[in-house]
Parts: structure tokens; C-alpha cells; sequence
């Protein structure tokens, strides 16, 4: 742990990954790990070393074994629409600037999934949000996501705008928003890592953020069975940065199963 009380390494010592940035994508054992401060990384990432390399694994070029990495510094297959941008400040490391913009990966939709992403507020205001299940995008118009896409939260203060509060559960970070509230607050200061685990499988989603189940929204069947992931760009001022965005498909649940019906662990606290 850091002195701030932020967890430091993604992946732990004898978990199986992937190094996505080799040609043959092998996987490997994490067979030890040294903080980014230690080791005087310009961009402060742990580096690991994994079975099979004889240099470090920068953070970046590793995935959980079993998912598949959507990067975002890259752009490849992401499009812009709205206003705003999102500005690459490391390695594998992106930051909202401006707004309201919905950065999204037009290239494939996902239906059921388990979805993994690392996030950050600069400072307790800040707001974005992750998108599943979001339409297509034409023009120049996010509002299509906002509307008929599926936002998990990232707002700490719970701000509610149509009612002027704050505080909101169905605003908070963790919040499928508006449709099911955040139970549980469970954020790390900003400057500080999270992690959310999202879980869409037929009409239901479930939320998992830095471990701990915090949304659950079952069988509703406005949920649509397919669409594109986002991030949001929320308004000027706004600083949330992502990162180790990746995917894992699964199976439709058998015998009428709800989520959680096939594996779905944790591919790394951050």
C-alpha cells in the first residue's frame, strides 16, 4: 500500500496473465513485482516479472489470463462523438478533458460479458461514467447513449440534477444510473485506483467495484441483449482517468441462470 492508502499492484504474485503486447500473446505466472516509485518509472507503473521473460512486464502490457485487452490509448476501433476528448497521459492511461462526449468502440458490440476497467478522479467533483450495451453512435450526438445505453456511475458526490441534491443511490458511483441505486460507497480517495467489474448476461447486470458487489439490476428486459462499451467525457474541469480496459465473453447462463452462474473472478484488484 502506498502512503495514501492506495493499493499499488493490479495483479497479484502467482496469478496467470497475458502479455498482450507480444506478437504471440503468451501467457505466464507473475513470479514477482516492483512498484513504480521503486524502480523509477517515468509514468510511476509497477513492473512484473513474469515466467517465460527475462526483462519486466510494464502494467500496461499485461491482461488478467481469459480476457481480451481493448486499449484505449491507441484509438483503434474508438470514435469520439460530442464534445470533449480524452488525452493520453501514459502508457495505456487516458483522462477525460471537457464535455459532456462519449468516447466509444465502434468497432464491435458485446452482449454477454464481463467487463474489467480501472478508473480515477483527480479531485471528489469529478464525474464520468462506464457504457454497456450503448447504440451505435451517428453525427455528432452522445445523447443516443445517455438514453438508451446502460451508464455504471462514477460521481462520488451522488449529484442528482434534475432534483438539484446530492447524495443520490441512483447517482453514486456504482449506480446502474437511474435504473439501480450504488448500495455500497466503497471509493478510494481521488488519486487513488479503483476497479469496476461489470457482468452483463441476458437482462441483468451486476456491478462489482474494487471487489464488493454495489449494483445488481436482474431481469429487466429494457436491457438490450447487445451493444457498444464507452466512456464519458463529462463536463470542463472533469479529470477521470481509465485504463486496463478488457473483456471476457461469456456463455449464456444454462437452466434459466442469472449472473454469477459461470466463473467470474476478479482479473486483478489495482
Amino acid at each position: 500500500m502506498t502512503a495514501s492508502g492506495c493499493a499499488t499492484f493490479r495483479f497479484d504474485v502467482g496469478e496467470r496473465v497475458a502479455v498482450w503486447t507480444h506478437p504471440a500473446r503468451p501467457a505466464g505466472e507473475v513470479t514477482g513485482r516492483w512498484a513504480g516509485a521503486e524502480i523509477g518509472d517515468p509514468y510511476g507503473q509497477d513492473a512484473y516479472a513474469v515466467s517465460g521473460f527475462v526483462t519486466r512486464q510494464r502494467e500496461a502490457s499485461l491482461v488478467a489470463e481469459g480476457f481480451r485487452p481493448l486499449p484505449v490509448d491507441t484509438r483503434d476501433g474508438w470514435r469520439m462523438t460530442g464534445r470533449g476528448h480524452f488525452r493520453v497521459v501514459a502508457p495505456g492511461v487516458v483522462e477525460s478533458d471537457g464535455g459532456p462526449g462519449i468516447l466509444w468502440y465502434a468497432a464491435e458490440e458485446f452482449g454477454d460479458a464481463l467487463v474489467a476497467v480501472d478508473w480515477r478522479l483527480a479531485s471528489a467533483d469529478d464525474n464520468s461514467g462506464v457504457f454497456v450495451r450503448m447504440p451505435p453512435l451517428t453525427g455528432d450526438d452522445p445523447t443516443p447513449a445517455t438514453e438508451r445505453g446502460w451508464e455504471v456511475q462514477i460521481d462520488d458526490l451522488g449529484v442528482d440534477h434534475e432534483r438539484g441534491v446530492t447524495g443520490s443511490a441512483l447517482h453514486r458511483t456504482g449506480a446502474i444510473y437511474g435504473r439501480a441505486p450504488g448500495d455500497f460507497p466503497v471509493s478510494r480517495p481521488p488519486g487513488c485506483w479503483n476497479r469496476f467489474e461489470i457482468e452483463t448476461r441476458g437482462a441483468s447486470i451486476v456491478v462489482r467495484q474494487n471487489g464488493v458487489v454495489v449494483s445488481t439490476l436482474i431481469d429487466d428486459e429494457r436491457v438490450p441483449r447487445r451493444g457498444h462499451l464507452g466512456l464519458q467525457a463529462h463536463h470542463p474541469g472533469s479529470r477521470v482517468r481509465f485504463r486496463g480496459l478488457q473483456v471476457r465473453l461469456l456463455s449464456p447462463g444454462r437452466d434459466g441462470a442469472g449472473p454469477g452462474h459461470e466463473e467470474s473472478r476478479d482479473p486483478g484488484s489495482p
